[in-house]
């Protein structure tokens, strides 16, 4: 015991000099509780943060989704929701919104719609903040989340896979394909990927708009795009059942850091609105973006200012070393009745058929006359068909409704009496998977012979593929054009000139047999020659507007496809007198594929003028394709064209290459 201790004890501690200590602990203790407020806390913070440049950090710019500005120095947030931001100037400086997150970390102010405090609503900024900084978040006004904490416990995120449902062109917010996000739960067994969830980004249009009014919106920005969480077994339902799209998906090789970033950074976007566009600010963009949140130093999204396709940015994560696992492939509905029919007789394929839609018995004699791994197969097939058509929105089932989920469950229910192993295998996995696909990016150097002379051709195309482009990778028999230009070289003076545009050319062959009766579909706009050999000469004919297109029939299997399409058509043009045609027709052609690489394609069509000009307008092509070495191809075509004041032939050879 010190003397002090005893003095205090026996009550022998003299007065003044206690008193003289107290003076000199004072102001001692007064400044450290002075330290410790919050202002003086958060303004140290705050300097710490401006000496390390975190504002300037790749993982910040990530986190709030800035992007450098076009025109001029600085950034921008593509997030166009206001309250995302706590600095009034947090949308276009880094530095102001992190000064305002460290601030944001001392409040219990609710913020967003979903009325939370900075704490709980911005978890990966926070914890970017604290990972930075070190702060001791048990002395912050808010530090536990329990909304946050139960979400994170339902989804136990273990691994992550981008997956990508496959072009769709009877939707426009489809027809390049999609893509979304699938988190992996740490309960999840193997095979049962459905019970994962997935991050999904997509515009908030309304229910059932889907029309014009929503390509004229989706191109302008006039939807918000939204992020969100779905159970992926309601995705896929969705994907390849509904719509019967073949499904892809590629594991992501992720720290648990950075899937842990990603997942909180999901939590973030809850709410959260930017501007959608179809062409460049889409589904893919977005999830680069997540992408950038998990692994920042990738700057995923800076390669894609002006467009952004689907497979293009597969192919991006497939260029960075040991990002993306192995392909795994899910065939739709469709693909694997088609894969299954294949393997019967044709009285088998009867047989299947009649049962399907109630017009046999699943237990008939005719059926209980088969083998028994035939009639298994039989069954199989029956089911799946009716399962296709109860699933379908295209097609109608001929049992609807409850009586054909029963009916369904009691031809099921028989082929479960049969002892028999299914006698199908799992469907085929294509040779070529979506990221090994050409480049979307043609471009077409080649001689032109046209009026009885050589000209050098050049085309530019940005998007996507056409119907003599190799179909590895895409979906076969459906062709996307956007932004196809073309343009001519005066071998005589060296000018330059426009031959012709294609703005937007989409085809969709869609085969039709005993099982399945889909329509097919043309449309193709944009500014053309009438002939289209007439781009050097004082021929009347000129560059004019038209659209084009109509319904139409296809036949056939994977190497050989044949069609037909009636059509209706508007031409504005200099060259027709009046300046307007409105016209209508057909068209018959045959698609093949002799030997793999290899593309042939005929085709010819008649257009009758009803209306305006007077005459007709008729064409016969022939297109070819063979490829050279990887991303570079030889083309040619050769076409003759008709009109009631004029007729060209022309031939095109050169070599085409796609980045």
């Amino acid at each position: 015991m010190s003397k002090s201790e005893y003095a205090i004890r026996h009550g022998r501690y003299r007065p003044k000099r206690l008193a003289m200590i107290l003076t000199l602990l004072i102001p001692l203790v007064a400044g450290t509780a002075f330290a410790s407020t919050p202002g003086s806390r958060l303004q140290r913070l705050e300097a710490r943060a401006a000496r390390a440049h975190l504002a300037a950090t790749d993982e910040w710019h990530a986190l709030l989704h800035y992007e450098p500005n076009w025109m001029h120095g600085g950034v921008h947030s593509e997030v166009a929701s206001a309250w995302f931001f706590l600095a009034k100037d947090g949308q276009t400086d880094p530095a102001a919104e992190l000064d305002a997150t460290l601030a944001g970390l001392f409040s219990k102010q609710p913020i967003g719609p979903r009325k939370l405090p900075a704490y709980c609503l911005f978890v990966a900024r926070r914890k970017f903040l604290v990972r930075k900084l070190d702060i001791d978040t048990s002395t912050l006004p808010v530090h536990d989340c329990p909304g946050y904490r139960h979400w994170r416990a339902v989804i136990a995120p273990d691994a992550a896979s981008l997956v990508f449902p496959t072009a769709f062109p009877n939707s426009p917010s489809s027809m390049f394909g999609h893509t979304l996000l699938r988190i992996d739960s740490a309960r999840r067994r193997h095979g049962t990927e459905l019970l994962s969830y997935a991050v999904n980004f997509a515009a908030a249009a309304p229910q059932g708009n889907r029309g014009l009014g929503f390509v004229w919106k989706g191109l302008t920005g006039g939807y918000p795009g939204v992020f969100g969480l779905f159970p992926y077994y309601k995705k896929v339902k969705q994907y390849a059942w509904i719509e019967n799209r073949d499904v892809w998906s590629y594991p992501l090789n992720l720290t648990q850091a950075q899937l842990s970033r990603l997942v909180d950074h999901v939590w973030e976007m809850d709410s959260v609105h930017f501007v959608y566009y179809f062409l460049n600010k889409n589904c893919s963009y977005q999830l680069l973006s997540l992408l950038d949140v998990a692994r920042p130093h990738l700057h995923l999204t800076r390669q894609y200012n002006w467009y952004a396709i689907p497979s293009d940015t597969i192919r991006s994560l497939a260029d960075v070393p040991g990002l993306m696992g192995p392909a795994e492939y899910r065939p739709s509905m469709e693909t694997t009745l088609r894969w299954e029919t294949r393997q019967l007789s044709p009285a088998e394929q009867t047989l299947a058929r009649k049962v399907s839609r109630h017009e046999l018995a699943p237990d008939a004699p005719a059926l209980n006359a088969l083998p028994a791994k035939r009639r298994a197969a039989v069954l199989e097939v029956a089911y799946d068909a009716l399962n296709y058509q109860l699933s379908s929105k295209e097609v109608k089932a001929a049992v609807p409704g409850q009586a054909g989920r029963d009916y369904a469950n009691h031809i099921l229910a028989v082929r479960a009496s049969i002892p028999r192993r299914s006698p199908f295998g799992r469907v085929p996995t294509p040779k070529t998977s979506p990221e090994d696909g050409h480049r979307s990016l043609r471009v077409n150097v080649s001689g032109v012979y046209a009026d009885d002379d050589f000209s050098l051709g050049f085309r530019i195309r940005p998007a996507y593929h056409d119907l003599l482009d190799n179909p590895g990778g895409y979906t076969r028999g459906a062709a996307i054009d956007f932004a196809d230009i073309g343009l001519r070289l005066d071998p005589s003076d060296g000018r330059l000139r426009l031959d012709n545009v294609h703005l937007l050319s989409i085809t969709s062959l869609s085969p039709r047999n005993a099982w399945f009766k889909p329509v097919s579909f043309t449309a193709d706009t944009g500014i053309r020659r009438r002939p289209s050999a007439h781009v050097f000469t004082n021929a009347p004919n000129d560059l004019g507007y038209y659209l084009q297109g109509g319904p139409g029939l296809a036949w056939g299997g994977r190497d050989l496809m044949v069609y037909t399409f009636g059509l209706g058509s508007f031409d504005a043009n200099p060259g027709l007198q009046p300046a307007w045609a409105l016209g209508a027709g057909g068209s018959a052609g045959m698609l093949a594929y002799p030997v793999p690489g290899v593309q042939l394609k005929a085709e010819a069509g008649w257009l009758q003028y009803a209306a305006g000009a007077d005459g007709h307008y008729g064409w016969a092509k022939f297109g070819a394709q063979v490829p050279l070495v990887d991303n570079f191809a030889f083309r040619s075509t050769v076409g003759y064209e008709n009109t009631r004041v004029d007729d060209g032939l022309r031939v095109d050879f050169g070599i085409q290459a796609y980045f």
